[in-house]
């Protein structure tokens, strides 16, 4: 009599590779930012169909705003750390005509006008810096995105702190 083993099933796929695909998804073709990570390189991801991104372009500022929002218990989706221009990004809520003016931060969005997509170089979640650029919260899956009024209020904070000059020890 022949037996086989019990087939087994996977459990669940790890968190890396479940931010891989939802972040691939955001692209009409996402085979193509699979074929970059494999590679080693980073993969254009599109802007607009499934999220923006706000770039804040002062580095200490990003990473204060961003434990701002840690400290206070906010949802904070993916951010990523991009060494070569000094600067967070961060992806946010998808809010079609929504204007984002805010000094040291831009808002990187479609066109309405019918415009090549607009793309913005991302690491695979899970691997180490990928040619400056790393997660400092690694999308995970789960579709959870920054919300830009957390965002705003938490940058204001974040410059309110940043200005303030270092309490002296007596």
């Amino acid at each position: 009599m022949l037996t086989t083993a019990p087939r087994r099933h996977p459990g669940p796929a790890p968190v890396h590779v479940l931010g891989a695909r939802w972040l691939a998804s955001a692209n009409r073709q996402a085979t193509t930012a699979f074929t970059e990570w494999r590679a080693g390189q980073l993969a254009a991801i599109e802007i607009g169909r499934r999220f923006n991104v706000v770039r804040v372009t002062d580095q200490r500022l990003g990473t204060a705003a961003l434990q701002d929002m840690q400290l206070a218990g906010v949802v904070v989706g993916p951010v990523l750390l991009n060494r070569p221009w000094h600067a967070v990004e961060f992806l946010i809520a998808l809010r079609q005509g929504e204007h984002w003016q805010m000094r040291d931060s831009e808002l990187i969005t479609r066109a309405m006008d019918g415009s090549p997509a607009v793309t913005v170089a991302m690491p695979a979640p899970g691997l180490p810096r990928t040619q400056g650029r790393s997660w400092l919260v690694p999308p995970d899956g789960r579709q959870f995105l920054t919300h830009p009024h957390n965002l705003a209020n938490a940058l204001r904070r974040a410059r309110t702190q940043l200005r303030r000059p270092p309490a002296r020890r007596p």
